[in-house]
């Protein structure tokens, strides 16, 4: 695999994981405030891009553990997300319950039991990736183009509120399977993609710019949630993001962003926790500055000290936060030294 492929990833990811964090940043200070801000509608902005593009990313290089080893597959692509869901779960009840520690844990014990029924809004995406890639291993025998037209089929059920159960892993796993699906199967096209704009186009800055234009009409008109267009948009945005990021990594510009892309997985996991907290610390203190800004800080903020703590625990007891100790891994799966959280650059690696 090329250099410039493992490059563009890293881009992808570093864009989609700060998307993330900011949006829930955005929508976590307006839920706590009452105050609406323009982060809001660059939150909404770029809903119909950051999903889908992760999900399409994770499914990726799917097709190299696939078809291989059983055990290796259930360990990386399934008990792997498991374990960090099981994980983080305790970790974030506990701190968000912690007054009900002493006084009544069965208060402690509720939550977590609702988070393995119903997954948190904060880690929700962790179980939904090892639902993803135990489907299509289930699948795997099956036409995948037709798995594809079901999948596309039961995103514009959701989209037309066909399906909205209330419960997360049916509605997320409609709206999002074709996603991820389509990453898997259509990898060499997404690869050929990003190849063929690392030889150089020209016209890719005009081509976004009309892209942008467009998602922001839909998304200025409510209309990008629709049936039909929603669809759309998530592949174009998902392609648009990818032809950015591979016009970055050919600048060799933005060391950050790509550092911050391979760091994903430290990020999506602890981003959570300062976030809600500096949130919580700027209501009770009754200091509310300007909430556009302010939200855009908290989410930088949230991603750096993710970042920080990372580095301060990565070689210490604590690393099992973010590496599974080896009782945690199947017998027989294949060792591996590294890796990410949503999609791998090489998939040789398993946790950073």
């Amino acid at each position: 695999m090329s250099v410039t492929r493992i490059n563009w990833v890293d881009y992808a990811k570093g864009v989609c994981i700060i998307g993330l964090v900011l949006a829930q940043s955005v929508y976590g200070y307006v839920a706590m405030t009452g105050q609406s801000n323009w982060m809001h509608f660059a939150a909404a902005w770029a809903a119909p891009i950051i999903l889908p593009t992760l999900f399409i990313m994770s499914g990726l290089f799917l097709p190299r553990t696939l078809f291989g080893s059983k055990s290796t597959f259930f360990d990386r692509k399934v008990l792997r997300f498991v374990y960090f869901y099981v994980v983080w779960l305790i970790i974030q009840t506990v701190i968000l319950y912690a007054p009900h520690v002493t006084s009544n844990p069965l208060v402690i014990a509720s939550a977590m039991l609702s988070g393995l029924a119903q997954p948190t809004s904060g880690l929700w995406i962790l179980p939904m990736l090892a639902l993803f890639h135990l489907t299509t291993w289930l699948a795997r025998r099956s036409a995948p183009t037709k798995i594809l037209l079901v999948a596309a089929l039961l995103q514009t059920a959701h989209a037309a509120g066909m399906i909205q159960t209330g419960w997360l892993v049916i509605d997320t796993f409609a709206q999002y399977f074709v996603f991820f699906f389509a990453g898997y199967h259509g990898a060499n096209l997404f690869r050929r993609f990003a190849a063929r704009l690392s030889e150089g186009f020209s016209d890719v800055p005009v081509a976004l710019i009309i892209w942008a234009a467009i998602n922001t009409v839909l998304v200025a008109q409510g209309t990008a949630t629709l049936p039909i267009i929603s669809l759309v948009l998530g592949f174009a945005g998902a392609f648009a993001l990818i032809a950015l990021a591979t016009r970055l990594a050919n600048t060799r510009h933005g060391a950050a962003m790509q550092y911050i892309g391979r760091a994903q997985f430290v990020i999506y996991l602890t981003y959570f926790l300062p976030m809600t907290a500096a949130q919580t610390l700027l209501v009770r203190s009754g200091l509310l500055p300007e909430p556009g800004l302010t939200s855009l800080a908290i989410g930088l903020i949230a991603i750096a000290l993710s970042l920080a703590f990372h580095r301060l625990v990565r070689r210490t007891p604590l690393k099992a936060l973010y590496r599974r100790p080896m009782r945690f891994r199947l017998k027989g799966a294949e060792l591996s030294r590294g890796g990410q959280l949503i999609g791998s650059a090489t998939d040789r690696v398993e946790e950073a």
